[in-house]
C-alpha cells in the first residue's frame, strides 16, 4: 500500500436507472469517438431532464469511495426509492512495483448479488488497455440497509480504498494552482455559487464589534484535508467555509499561495478593470478588493457575475489535486457574455495545462454551446472535448 500511486483518474460511463428523470437505463458516454476519456465535457439539455441529477449522483458515487460503512447514500432516489447507479473510471496507477490500468466501478442502490448496470467483459477492458475490473461502493437488497461490494479477496482495490481513507485525515502540502497530491479528487459545485458575509452563527453581526473580532481567527478552512469529494455549500456564511478565511489561510501559509491566488484572481476577473484583490487585512482578518478610485470594499460586496468567478476559481487553485474532476452545473448562471467566455478559456487552459484534470460542465449559453460545438471535430494538443445531449425522447 505504501508505493500505490495513482497516475490517472478518469471517467469512463455514468449508468443511471430510476434515478430522477432517468426512469430507465441511461448511460452517459465520457469518452470521445476513439475511446478516450475526455478532459473537457459539455451536458446540455432542457431544463428537468437530468443535467443537476447527472452531477449530483457522480459527486455522491464518488462519496462513497474509501468509506468502511454508511448510513446513507446521501441521494434521496438511491436512500427510499429504488433508484441506482454505477459510476466507471479508468485508472491508471503503480501498485506492488508495477504500473497497471484498471477499470474502477462504484456503484449504489437496489443492486443484487452479482448485478452491474455496466459489467465489464475482457474484450470491452481491453478496448482500454485496462487489466482488470474492480467493484466497490455499496448496494442495498432493501431501502435503508446498505452491504458493501468491495470483495476482500481483491487486495488491489482494498489497498487504494485503505490508502483513500488514511489520506482523509492529512492536509496535501500543495502550493495554490501547483498541484502535487497524486490522490483523486471531484470538485462539485452547484448552479447556486455566492459569496455571502461571513460570520459564525448565520445570524447578522455588526462588523468591528470585540465579539465579531473574537469569532474570527486563522483557522484551518473546510475543505482543506482531503476528501475524495469537496461539494461546496453556496450559500454558507461560516467563517470556517467563507473565501475570506481561505484567503487568511494561505497568506498566512506563506508558501506563496496567497500570491498565486492573487495573481490568478486578478489575471482572470480583474483584467483591463481598475478593481484587484489587494491583500488581507488583519482585523478583522478578511480579504480586501481595491475599487482603483482610493476606496476598497469586501469579497461580498463584489457583483453577482465576480462573485460566483472568484468563487470557482479560488475554490479549484486552492482544493485540486493531481488527478481533480471540476463539476460545475450552469457555468454561465450570472455572467456577462463576456466573463462567460473567460470562465471557459480558464477551463479549457486548466484541462489543457493539467493532464490530470478532468472538466465536466452544463450550460445553457447559446453562445457557449456554438463555440463548443465548432470546436469538437477539431484535433487540438491535449483537450479532448466530448459532450451529453439530452433529450425528451431518451427518457421514455
Amino acid at each position: 500500500m505504501d508505493d500505490l500511486l495513482v497516475y490517472e483518474f478518469k471517467p469512463l460511463f455514468l449508468t443511471l436507472d430510476r434515478v430522477g428523470p432517468f426512469q430507465s437505463f441511461y448511460k452517459v458516454d465520457f469518452t470521445d469517438n476513439n475511446n478516450h476519456p475526455c478532459n473537457f465535457f459539455m451536458m446540455v439539455s432542457p431544463n428537468g431532464l437530468g443535467k443537476t441529477t447527472s452531477l449530483e449522483t457522480f459527486s455522491c458515487l464518488m462519496n462513497l469511495l474509501g468509506k468502511k460503512a454508511i448510513d446513507s447514500y446521501g441521494h434521496e432516489d438511491l436512500d427510499k426509492r429504488d433508484g441506482r447507479a454505477q459510476l466507471d473510471f479508468w485508472v491508471r496507477l503503480r501498485w506492488q512495483g508495477r504500473n497497471i490500468g484498471i477499470v474502477l466501478s462504484v456503484l449504489a442502490g437496489v443492486i443484487g448479488e452479482e448485478t452491474f448496470l455496466n459489467p465489464w467483459s475482457p474484450d470491452q477492458l481491453q478496448t482500454f488497455n485496462a487489466e482488470s475490473w474492480h467493484k466497490a461502493g455499496f448496494r442495498s437488497p432493501v431501502p435503508g440497509r446498505y452491504e458493501g461490494i468491495a470483495l476482500k479477496s481483491d487486495d488491489l482495490l482494498q489497498d487504494l480504498l485503505a490508502t483513500l481513507r488514511a489520506a482523509s485525515e492529512t492536509a496535501p502540502e500543495d502550493n495554490f494552482l501547483q498541484p502535487s497530491f497524486h490522490l483523486p479528487t471531484v470538485l462539485y459545485f452547484s448552479a447556486y455559487r455566492d459569496i455571502p458575509y461571513p460570520n459564525n452563527d448565520n445570524h447578522d453581526c455588526i462588523p468591528q464589534t470585540a465579539q465579531f473580532i473574537n469569532e474570527r481567527s486563522i483557522s484551518t478552512p473546510n475543505h482543506w484535508n482531503y476528501q475524495p469529494v469537496h461539494a461546496f455549500e453556496a450559500h454558507s456564511a461560516y467563517w470556517k467555509n467563507s473565501l475570506d478565511n481561505l484567503l487568511v489561510w494561505l497568506k498566512w501559509l506563506d508558501n506563496g499561495s496567497f500570491e498565486k491566488a492573487q495573481e490568478w484572481i486578478n489575471q482572470q476577473l480583474f483584467v483591463e478593470t481598475p478593481k484587484l484583490l489587494k491583500g488581507v487585512r488583519r482585523n478583522p482578518p478578511e480579504a480586501i478588493i481595491d475599487t482603483g478610485n482610493n476606496q476598497t470594499h469586501r469579497l461580498d460586496r463584489l457583483s453577482s457575475g465576480e462573485k460566483s468567478l472568484a468563487y470557482l476559481f479560488l475554490r479549484m487553485g486552492a482544493h485540486s489535486t493531481c488527478n481533480t474532476i471540476i463539476l460545475i452545473d450552469e457555468m454561465d448562471i450570472h455572467l456577462h457574455i463576456r466573463w462567460q467566455h473567460r470562465l471557459y478559456n480558464a477551463l479549457e487552459k486548466l484541462a489543457k495545462d493539467n493532464p490530470g484534470f478532468t472538466v465536466i460542465l452544463t450550460t445553457h449559453s447559446i453562445e457557449i454551446l456554438r463555440r463548443f460545438t465548432a470546436t469538437m471535430g477539431q484535433e487540438r494538443e491535449g483537450l479532448y472535448l466530448g459532450g451529453e445531449l439530452i433529450e425528451e425522447t431518451d427518457l421514455r
